[in-house]
């Protein structure tokens, strides 16, 4: 709870509203070191925000912005056992005086700010998050005829907190193979296992094989065989013009809307990619038909029967089965809550248990994703059995965000923009003949139309 110090207090002086926890404050309280304070201690510093911004209407947006979010925090810094976890993640080990809406709101005074307030922002941005170099900072134009704007790279500890929202929401990145780019392509040689081999030898030693000789005769020579996959990153980004008027009312949840914002549009868009896109100018994704997928035919049209689960089963590559996961569009879950096996046995969901029961999170020990970025129910793709792990991602840099004033400068509009750059593709590129020379299993799997 709040109380206002009657006494010098840890280094606080008497008249200080501070923060504690209530076993704490009663105890200063009844010491007389403390006294409750009366009603909410941020609501006069908000109307003070708020009068501030009706008074100067003359001065620039930049200017109001900066003394409005400025209030903000400080009234923030004075509940800092509530504010640390939900601003700055778990363990309290957040610093108020650098967060990301402080890093925001220098981000923009640098971007659209002249002169000596420009300067002054840029300094800022220097000594607290350690932009000052040009492999650490970047600022380059929008394209627009409106004026030089730009963006700062997000500094690590921000970035981190974006991926970790996106990794809530997102069920491929986690799984898969992610590998940073230093360059603008990334080689990884691997075995050859794609190319067929003769009956009675595996495919996945690259052709390298073992033979039975004879006593004293030559023995025969067998090389493993490699290739080589690419990646190229590709640009994916979000843009968002947002009113000033929005900003300037709306300031308390500034920080945390654009981060979740931000995080949400990136995650979905990059992950419908990893798993449909065409790789022209995207991702190639594990549903692709260019890819590795194999899609076996389905056992009535248009729906999704106990016989297909156990068709995708058998179709996977036999090492996959400990990371695969099943991929669904959500009007499949009709057809798995109705699964029924050859002697007509509801076998996915507690047939004794009722329609009060759970939905199953698994399927034969897999976890289910019920997703929208999947093809159309009763269509290729509808229902999947996938291993992430088979999955490389290239990340080539750290997410850029960037502010312009200017683009939508007589709309008093601010524009914002989210960059980052990735690809990501299947680690194989076809489906794997097994050692009896005919049959073929892959790590991703679906059904037919």
């Amino acid at each position: 709870m709040f109380v206002t110090l009657k006494k010098e207090f840890l280094g606080q002086p008497a008249g200080k509203v501070i923060d504690v926890a209530d076993a704490d404050s009663q105890a200063l309280i009844a010491s007389g070191v403390a006294e409750a304070t009366p009603g909410d201690p941020l609501a006069p510093i908000i109307q003070k925000s708020m009068e501030a911004i009706t008074q100067n209407v003359s001065k620039s947006l930049d200017s109001v912005f900066q003394i409005a979010l400025k209030q903000f925090q400080d009234a923030q810094s004075q509940a800092r056992r509530n504010a640390i976890p939900a601003i700055f993640g778990s363990g309290n080990s957040g610093d108020p005086k650098k967060n990301f809406a402080d890093w925001l709101q220098h981000a923009v005074s640098a971007c659209t700010s002249k002169g000596k307030t420009a300067f002054e922002a840029a300094d800022y941005l220097d000594k607290h998050y350690q932009q000052g170099d040009l492999n650490a900072r970047q600022k380059a134009a929008l394209g627009e005829s409106s004026g030089v704007t730009g963006g700062y790279t997000v500094p690590p500890q921000f970035a981190e907190q974006i991926l970790s929202i996106m990794a809530e929401d997102t069920f491929i990145r986690p799984r898969a193979f992610v590998q940073p780019m230093t360059s603008a392509t990334l080689q990884i040689p691997y075995l050859d296992i794609t190319t067929a081999q003769a009956a009675g030898v595996s495919a996945f030693f690259g052709g390298m094989q073992a033979a039975w000789t004879a006593e004293a005769q030559t023995r025969q020579e067998y090389e493993p065989a490699f290739k080589q996959l690419e990646l190229r990153p590709w640009e994916l980004s979000a843009y968002s013009v947002s009113s000033n008027v929005l900003l300037q009312d709306a300031i308390g949840g500034f920080e945390k809307f654009l981060m979740v914002l931000f995080a949400k549009v990136i995650g979905w868009t990059e992950e419908y990619a990893f798993l449909q896109g065409n790789g022209v100018g995207k991702p190639l994704g594990m549903l692709s038909s260019s890819g590795p997928v194999i899609a076996v035919t389905r056992a009535s049209a248009g729906k999704i029967s106990y016989a297909d689960v156990a068709s995708l089963l058998a179709n996977l590559l036999p090492s996959s089965l400990q990371r695969a996961i099943w991929v669904v569009h959500p009007y499949g879950i009709q057809d798995l809550v109705q699964l029924r096996d050859a002697a007509n046995r509801v076998v996915w969901v507690n047939a004794f248990g009722g329609a009060q029961e759970k939905i199953p999170g698994y399927l034969f020990g897999r976890p289910v994703f019920v997703s929208e970025k999947v093809p159309t129910y009763g269509t290729r793709g509808d229902l999947s059995l996938l291993d992430p792990g088979l999955y490389v991602i290239g990340d080539r840099m750290a997410l850029e965000v960037a502010a312009s004033e200017h683009v939508n400068f007589l709309k008093n509009q601010m524009t914002w923009r989210i960059v980052e750059r990735v690809d990501g593709r299947p680690w194989i590129e076809k489906a794997i003949t097994l050692a009896d020379g005919s049959s073929t299993v892959s790590p991703f799997v679906t059904i037919a139309t």
